[in-house]
């Protein structure tokens, strides 16, 4: 008579919790042409780590360099502008932390910040913001821009010599 051989088979299954954020990304100011780091902590190391603005993937290059040791995580944004800010994200599977970048752009000549003063007097009225230039002379000439938010205008100033 055949004998019947039992096997009994127990599979243990380790599941790993998920990482998490253990150091949030911080808002940031910051102004153009200067660069900011964004910086998160995960609990473990992670290799699926993404980095958006707002809905969009980053890819590492020029603009942006992303760096990982171990569970730290950093988001360089190099050569800031104005059309940088907004909401900055880490994602992994499906934890997520944001910052918002605000990058200051300035009523300025060149890289020159102008102030109320003499030579300068800045007026706003409802929704229309002027810029008067008292005793204009040729060194004055040059490209003045005026930045709120991430909208720029810019205006070029030619003054002539009296002949």
């Amino acid at each position: 008579m055949p004998q019947c051989l039992y096997i009994h088979l127990v599979v243990h299954f380790v599941l790993a919790l998920p990482a998490s954020f253990t150091e949030k990304l911080k808002n940031q100011d910051k102004k153009e042409g200067e660069t900011v780091t964004l910086r998160c902590e995960l609990s473990k190391p992670a290799a699926d780590v993404q980095w958006k603005k707002g809905s969009e993937i980053l890819k590492a290059g020029e603009k942006y360099e992303m760096k990982q040791q171990d569970s730290s995580l950093e988001l360089h944004i190099k050569d800031l502008k104005v059309e940088d800010s907004g909401e900055y994200s880490c994602v992994c599977g499906d934890q997520k932390t944001s910052a918002t970048v605000k990058v200051n752009g300035m009523d300025s000549k060149g890289a020159q910040v102008l102030k109320s003063g003499e030579k300068y007097q800045m007026k706003q009225k409802a929704s229309v913001n002027e810029l008067l230039i008292n005793k204009v002379v040729p060194e004055d000439s040059g490209d003045y821009s005026c930045v709120c938010g991430d909208q720029k205008t810019t205006a070029s100033l030619n003054v002539k010599g009296r002949s």
